[in-house]
């Protein structure tokens, strides 16, 4: 019996995998849901409360793993020491991160990123962008500890870079599924990104 319900409940969480990916998170339906899953609507309630507990219950893990990933990268840049080796790190692993999560997640990280407004998760890219800012503060004054030397150009343009690398990935990721194409189109958004922080003059 309780393998049964396990198979209605990932029954659930496929069908409602391609409704959040083809309708986002506000347009979903719980009863197209339900059909897709073959059971009835009412049915649905006996494994998830409403259609958050749902979405949380496909996205949240990801988001999880996004936010770990981040920190467990400006852990591994703190410990490099110049600037140069911090921002060649960064770009590096933010490719082997995105890759990675695609590869295990990629409906779930293109629904995160592209398809969560109006849920819980409709800020995520911002949370994102300021957890990228610290990093990128770091690497333009070479650590934390002179965090507090920026200037307010420096912080303007750590804010747009980090902008810049969420909302590339959120567009990479909405427009192709193959998982090849999103290794090839992170490969060269990554390249560019760099060339563009090599480029940066200083203020």
């Amino acid at each position: 019996m309780q393998t049964l319900k396990e198979d209605v409940r990932q029954s659930i969480l496929r069908a409602a995998l391609n409704e959040f990916k083809s309708h986002d998170y506000t347009g979903a339906s719980m009863r197209r849901i339900s059909a897709s899953a073959g059971i009835t609507t009412g049915n649905i309630y006996r494994y998830f409360t409403n259609k958050e507990e749902l979405f949380e219950a496909l996205v949240g893990p990801v988001y999880e793993k996004i936010v770990a990933y981040i920190l467990d990268l400006k852990k591994e840049l703190d410990l490099s020491y110049t600037a140069e080796e911090k921002g060649l790190k960064y770009l590096n692993m933010v490719e082997d991160t995105i890759v990675a999560l695609f590869l295990e997640y990629s409906a779930e990280l293109t629904i995160l990123l592209n398809r969560s407004a109006g849920s819980k998760y409709d800020q995520v890219k911002e949370h994102m962008v300021g957890l990228i800012v610290t990093i990128l503060e770091d690497v333009f004054t070479s650590g934390p500890q002179n965090a507090a030397e920026l200037k307010d150009s420096e912080r303007q343009s750590a804010r747009m870079l980090a902008g810049t690398v969420v909302e590339g990935v959120s567009l990479i990721l909405r427009e192709n599924e193959d998982g090849e194409t999103v290794k090839r189109l992170v490969n060269e958004f990554v390249y560019l990104y760099h060339l563009g922080m090599g480029c940066r003059r200083p203020n």
